[in-house]
Formats: structure tokens, sequence, C-alpha cells
């Protein structure tokens, strides 16, 4: 284990990134030097830090400057297309039939495990894929993902705990939407749509009860249909942060200072990533395309789809 300088957390001896605090945590002597050239750089499209064993911006997917036209000058093995080499990362494979991969994100940032795509990949506990199979919180058919055209369709197979796409720009919630923010599992309730429990009516006595202008609630879900912590929304627009917002949780070292709003207007509610460093989701209801550089969160498992 590798004790990060700055918070004292323990990390994995793998782990180049602290998952307390983030910041860089001692090598060995002859990685030092790597960790040093390969700083992390700014995405050109967005600004935000991208590690530097990423070929993708997590937040908005634009390629790393020079990533894609890598060994496209030098490679010389007949066996690899020129479409394939152009690709980036399907350059390192000779079948022609896999057109893209779910790569596998470290909890510390980095690549992991690629799972390669050329038509319907089923992932689960019980797929082929070793990665998967130590994961509790996926269940044996977890999800499909299948080449449509351009992109590529995402659905849950009746999973336990879902599926959760990284969300871009503002949303909008609704009713029983579930949210990962960092580690913890929300659900946000439309108070308009929450039936009010009263007890049977044995004569004109009212039910006592809180009155206010609230608008919302989040549920800290803690399992199937058990929520542990209550949140009231009951201003224009809620924050919800590890330091900054009226929602914190302090104690997550996945959620950012100030990580994401939730705001209504004209009866309809929105969420909005507010650049975190490692996302806001939302659990599908129904199948979702997607395409380079998109996120997906199941069971414990990060994946980034590259193409």
């Amino acid at each position: 284990m590798i004790a990060c300088p700055n918070c004292k957390r323990e990390n994995e001896d793998t782990y180049r990134y602290c998952l307390g605090c983030g910041g860089v945590l001692p090598q060995p002597e002859e990685e030092k030097k790597e960790v040093e050239e390969d700083a992390p750089k700014a995405c050109v499209s967005c600004g935000t830090d991208i590690p530097p064993n990423f070929k993708f911006c997590g937040a908005c997917g634009t390629p790393v400057a020079g990533e894609l036209s890598v060994g496209l000058a030098t490679t010389t093995d007949p066996s690899i297309s020129e479409t394939a080499m152009v690709k980036g990362s399907a350059a390192t494979f000779s079948d022609e039939s896999v057109i893209g991969h779910l790569i596998v994100i470290k909890p510390d940032g980095s690549e992991g495990a690629k799972i390669p795509i050329s038509g319907e990949v089923i992932l689960g506990r019980s797929s082929e894929y070793e990665v998967l199979k130590n994961d509790p919180f996926l269940s044996p058919k977890h999800a499909s993902i299948t080449p449509v055209g351009n992109e590529f369709l995402v659905k849950d197979l009746s999973s336990l705990n879902g599926v959760f796409l990284r969300i871009k720009g503002e949303v909008e919630l609704r009713h029983k939407d579930q949210i990962r923010v960092g580690q913890e599992l929300l659900e946000f309730h439309d108070l308009s749509q929450v039936d009010p429990i009263s007890a049977p009516a044995i004569d004109d006595t009212q039910g006592a009860g809180s009155k206010g202008p609230a608008w919302g609630r989040l549920g800290l879900v803690a399992g199937p249909d058990v929520e542990s912590r209550g949140f009231v929304l009951d201003s224009d627009e809620i924050l919800v942060g590890r330091e900054i917002g009226k929602i914190l949780f302090r104690e997550d070292g996945f959620v950012s200072g100030k990580h994401a709003k939730i705001s209504h207007s004209d009866g309809a509610f929105f969420l909005k990533d507010l650049g975190s460093s490692n996302g806001t989701y939302l659990r599908m209801k129904t199948e979702q395309r997607i395409s380079r550089g998109d996120l997906v969160l199941m069971g414990q498992q990060l994946f980034r789809l590259d193409v």
C-alpha cells in the first residue's frame, strides 16, 4: 500500500493518484521519471485535466492531441488494416471485425482491461470476461451493448442494480430517477407525485405534519426499496458536493468539492454536473445510444467506450 503524503490515505500499490485527495502518489525510482514526464494534460475542448494514460477526455470525449495517429507511419505489419490503425486503441488487434472496445477505468482513473465489441456483447458476472466475475453488484446477465450504425445501443437486462450513464450538460430529472454521485446512490422524488400518508378517518380531526415550500426530495439509497436518509429540496437550486452545497458527503473522496446541482423551473426538474472530477451518473430507464468517449457505470465497474 502507498500512503498519500497529503491526506495520509492508503492506496493500492498500482495507483498513481490518491483516491482521497487526487494528489500524485510516490512512485518507485524507476517510475518517477515517467510520472513527471506524463503529467495530466488539459483537454483542448473543455479544459478538464486528462490523466496521462487516457486517450480521450473523460468529461467531453475529445481525443488527446496526437493519440489517434500513433503508429500510423511506422507499422509494417500487413495483418493490421489501415482502418484499424487510424482508430487508435484498435490498432493492436488484427481482427477487423472488432469495431470498438469497452475499457475498464480503475478507481484511480487509469485504464484496465479492454472488452472488444464486434457484435452484441453480454456483460455480467456470468460472462466470459474475467474482470467482471468477482463483482458482487453485477447481475449474472447485467447489460448488453450492440453496435448500431455509428453508435452503440446499451440495454439493461433487468439487472438488480441498474446501468448508469455519465450525464453531459444539463438533463431533465423525473420522479424516482436514480443518481450516482461519487459512491453515493440517490433517488429523486417529485413531491407532487408522492402520496401523503394518512391515518384512517375516525372523526374530523386533521392529521399533523410539517408544511413548507419543498418541491422535491433526495433519498440516500441503502438497498432495494430502502432509504437511510432524506434531503429536502426547497430552494430554486440545490448544490451537492463534498465541501460546498446544501447536501454534503464529506467522507466520500470521489465527490468533488462542488459536484452537481439540482434545480426546478416551471414544474420541471434538472440535474447538472458542475465540472466534477468523477462525473454525475443517471440510471437508465430505457435503452440508450452511446458514442465514443461516453462513460457507463454498472456494479463497481466503470467503462469508457473507445471506437
